[in-house]
């Protein structure tokens, strides 16, 4: 069995005072260019010395980027419901934890 590297279990800070936690929280922040100059620095000096964090957030532009090829108009409603039943589900449980 294959175990999955989940960047947001991490607490340990990296140099940057960042931990990987607190970057799977500022990334799409990130990608949209939102974070101010020192976040901004901290973000990529951690990603500088961490490469998981680095795969995430590649990994991140790249769900973006297949995902922004998709028409809303071309997703089957049965998908819609999934997709929005399982984002509710992982609201509900980054709550309770």
């Amino acid at each position: 069995m294959t175990r999955t590297w989940l960047p947001w279990r991490r607490r340990t800070a990296q140099p940057s005072g960042l931990t990987c936690r607190e970057l799977v929280e500022l990334v799409t922040d990130y990608l949209d260019g939102a974070l101010d100059a020192g976040e901004r620095a901290r973000f990529e000096a951690h990603l500088g010395a961490c490469t998981h964090c680095t795969a995430y957030v590649e990994q991140f532009r790249l769900t973006i980027a297949v995902a922004g090829t998709v028409e809303p108009e071309a997703l089957p409603p049965a998908a819609e419901r999934a997709l929005l039943d399982a984002f509710r589900d992982w609201k509900r449980q980054e709550g309770a934890g």
